[in-house]
């Protein structure tokens, strides 16, 4: 009861995992802005670069192989300030000494290929741009500089942009993490609570789905489900303690009344008392056998040898054995068709299985009750079928009357023990077949339905005792 206690009274709330998520959030954010970073920085410098190829180009190769390309290159560099007053992009030529020969940019000569160069833009701050250093016949240095206020001021800020996004983003990432896992953990509350009622003995609470979508809602049918059968699991239970309480406390009650009577009566009584004593515990004993029996098949404890059946012998033999039996209770059994039909399974359940048909029939039904036995193979297997005329069940007894010490609307509590429908049911679910009964107007038609031996997978247990 204190652990039930301290179920309701805790609560779910966010943990680790949502720090984690959070974590994982900004660090993919992080690591968004770095890339993005990357990529655009590499995008404005292919940009440039190719801007610079192109204009190198066009003057390199107007004097290619010219041994006086340096001055051609002066005079079109010359030309080129006369037009040009503002321009983001420059030229500068070197002579091969390294003398500046022509273009009004104040540098050093630079090494052949792509590199920055800084100078002193209006005599005030020094700045840097973007150079292609060509060489030339002749052995000057053609250089094209390119300098973008654009761009100079894009590479300032894009790393303060970068950085204020991925804060931004973490900051959103982190909050949207923690209020989803509070969103999640308040749902989740709610099946805390069906648990910890469901703990303490209230099976019948259920959670609600109607304000629940997505895996939530699968999560929540699911369990009721799980609820629901737990609870039929407990009702199943409950009854089947009493019946079975109900059950034997007439033998039982039977047996103490007969000993207080032998203790009173003189010894002549004795015997015939001790007699009817002993059928009690017999009966009393049957029917804890009949349970175990029970139990084993269904749990697949039972001890077993599957191995392949040919039914239609089994069959002939089992009417032979049941025929006086049904005739001593003023019945009668006739086989109406028997196919030739071989299954795998146990030889002793399925002998036990048409034995406790018959004995019902015979116990059960008034005399005069015809029985009549079949075994038919269809696509699926083997069907066995068992109809009488006697009174039959309502339709709505079927179900019932296949549960351990159920009996139908007509029969004495004092004939049987309850369990040969259930047991039956079990041996033919232990096989992979099914039992079903069937109104046969009038009477009772039982339908045994046995899986053919091709094809059918034995239980590991089954298999291991079958060699």
């Amino acid at each position: 009861m204190r652990l039930i206690r301290r179920m309701a009274a805790r609560r779910a709330r966010p943990g680790r995992l949502a720090i984690q998520v959070g974590l994982a959030f900004a660090l993919a954010m992080i690591t968004i802005g770095i890339v993005g970073f990357g990529v655009a920085d590499h995008w404005v410098s292919s940009r440039i670069d190719r801007s610079l190829t192109y204009h190198a180009n066009k003057y390199v190769s107007k004097v290619e192989g010219d041994p006086a390309a340096e001055a051609h290159l002066r005079s079109a560099i010359l030309e080129w300030q006369r037009r040009k007053v503002l321009s983001e992009r420059t030229y500068v030529v070197f002579d091969r000494d390294g003398r500046r020969i022509a273009g009004r940019l104040d540098i050093r000569p630079p090494k052949p290929g792509f590199s920055y160069v800084r100078f002193t833009a209006g005599g005030r701050h020094v700045e840097e741009g973007r150079a292609l250093a060509t060489r030339v016949p002749g052995g000057g240095l053609f250089v094209v500089v390119q300098y973008s206020e654009a761009v100079e001021g894009l590479h300032e800020i894009l790393p303060m942009a970068v950085l204020a996004i991925c804060l931004v983003a973490l900051l959103l990432g982190m909050s949207a993490t923690f209020l989803f896992a509070r969103l999640t953990a308040e749902r989740l509350a709610e099946t805390q609570n069906i648990a910890a009622a469901i703990a303490a003995g209230d099976l019948s609470r259920r959670i609600a789905t109607d304000r629940l979508d997505g895996m939530f809602a699968v999560q929540a049918d699911s369990l009721n489900q799980m609820l629901d059968h737990m609870e039929e699991l407990v009702r199943s239970q409950q009854l089947f303690s009493s019946n079975l309480a109900h059950d034997l406390r007439t033998p039982l009650m039977r047996l103490r009344s007969l000993l207080e009577r032998a203790s009173r009566d003189d010894r002549s009584a004795f015997e015939p008392m001790l007699e009817r004593a002993e059928r009690e515990c017999a009966s009393i004993i049957a029917i804890f056998d009949a349970l175990l029996r029970l139990a084993e098949i269904e749990t697949g404890r039972h001890p077993t040898a599957m191995r392949p059946i040919s039914l239609r012998p089994l069959l002939e033999d089992i009417a032979e054995t049941m025929e006086p039996v049904i005739t001593d209770h003023g019945g009668t059994l006739a086989i109406r068709q028997l196919d030739d039909v071989t299954v795998t399974g146990d030889v002793d359940l399925i002998n036990q299985l048409l034995i406790n048909l018959l004995e019902n029939v015979a116990t059960h039904t008034p005399r005069g009750t015809r029985v009549t036995l079949a075994l038919e193979r269809n696509e699926r297997g083997a069907m066995i079928t068992l109809n009488d005329d006697g009174p039959g069940l309502s339709t709505g007894e079927f179900a019932r009357v296949t549960r351990p010490f159920e009996r139908g609307s007509a029969v004495s509590a004092r004939t049987g023990s309850g369990l040969g429908l259930a047991i039956a049911s079990a041996i033919a679910r232990f096989h992979h077949g099914h039992l079903e009964l069937l109104d046969a107007a009038p009477g009772l038609e039982v339908r045994i339905s046995i899986p053919a031996n091709d094809g059918v997978d034995l239980p590991a247990q089954d298999a291991r005792q079958a060699s």
